[in-house]
């Protein structure tokens, strides 16, 4: 599925004369309507107005992402293939596929990170559990568990991580979504979850689910009096805890260096505009810019805490 964004600018100063002179297709290795979706779109409208030529939205869903995800790492690098990668594509399925079918490094151009959003980790409103503290005496008990959304996804892993963090022994109760886990933690089935932002947020702000803590490096303007789980659980080992669904801008291995370095300046200005910084800001996220160099590093680093997670909670590889 494609979609045409208009065109308005004229092309800036810093990109190479002759790109592009077609229009660019951004590749989403998920369904429409999803978040990377609905990022990749919106982007792809930033791009086309700041160029000057159409830059279209192409979904490529199916395997949990890594099928659109190596369909880039075969692509053409001429500049006309980019990429809308994530967490999900870049941090976890390197380390739990034994082959997803591409290479994270070897296989991209990194060009540059867009956004990232916290999980927020929530309990049923009638919980006896109010803070962080609760929660981790609760999961050194035999009867804790903490659900989530399919084994081997973000929120799965972020419940482990605690696990190893915080030394609970909390098991793990998948289920076949964001929307049934949630459910479940309405119904009182299950104790906690390491939810997505957008799946959650309203039950918190009806008063169904009572919020202990977001997961990110800092707390959210959505939520300015929840504390980090870093804050919150420091005393228990969670310092530094961090874990957010990430996004960042990507093409085949070995595009023009010009071309690289154009979008990851571009990339970076519409990420300082205060539409962008709304945009983000409403899906509670916010904006992540990095040079090629940071964002290489900082996938590199996610790749590595990924990998230690999945090792430490005897995850099973598929």
């Amino acid at each position: 599925m494609a979609m045409t964004v208009g065109l308005t600018c004229a092309m800036p100063a810093h990109a190479e004369e002759k790109w592009p002179e077609r229009p660019v297709n951004i590749i989403v290795a998920f369904a429409p309507g999803g978040s990377t979706d609905t990022l990749a779109r919106k982007l792809a409208q930033e791009l086309s107005e700041k160029y000057g030529e159409t830059f279209l939205v192409e979904n490529k869903p199916g395997a949990g992402g890594n099928i659109g995800t190596a369909y880039v790492a075969r692509a053409k690098a001429d500049g006309y293939t980019l990429y809308l990668g994530t967490v999900a594509s870049h941090g976890v399925a390197p380390n739990l596929y034994k082959d997803p079918g591409y290479d994270p490094i070897k296989d991209f151009t990194l060009i540059g990170t867009i956004s990232a959003s916290p999980q927020i980790v929530v309990v049923n409103k009638d919980s006896p559990i109010k803070t962080i503290e609760d929660l981790v005496r609760h999961g050194k008990t035999d009867n804790a568990n903490f659900a989530s959304s399919g084994s081997g996804t973000t929120i799965h892993l972020a419940g482990e991580l605690f696990n190893i963090k915080a030394g609970t022994k909390m098991e793990h109760v998948p289920f076949s979504g964001s929307g049934p886990a949630v459910n479940a933690l309405l119904g009182g089935h299950v104790d906690v979850l390491f939810d997505d932002m957008p799946s959650s947020t309203p039950h918190v702000k009806a008063g169904n689910l009572r919020a202990l803590a977001v997961t990110g490096t800092e707390r959210l303007a959505l939520f300015p009096d929840l504390p980090t789980l870093s804050e919150a659980g420091e005393p228990y080992g969670l310092k530094g805890f961090d874990v957010s669904a990430w996004f960042f801008l990507g093409a085949p291995k070995g595009i023009p260096e010009e071309i690289a370095n154009s979008l990851n300046k571009t990339l970076n200005e519409i990420l300082a505009e205060d539409t962008m910084k709304k945009f983000v800001g409403d899906l509670g996220a916010k904006p992540l810019p990095k040079t090629r160099q940071q964002t290489e590093e900082f996938i590199t680093g996610e790749l590595k805490k990924w990998d230690e997670v999945i090792t430490a909670g005897n995850i099973q590889k598929l």
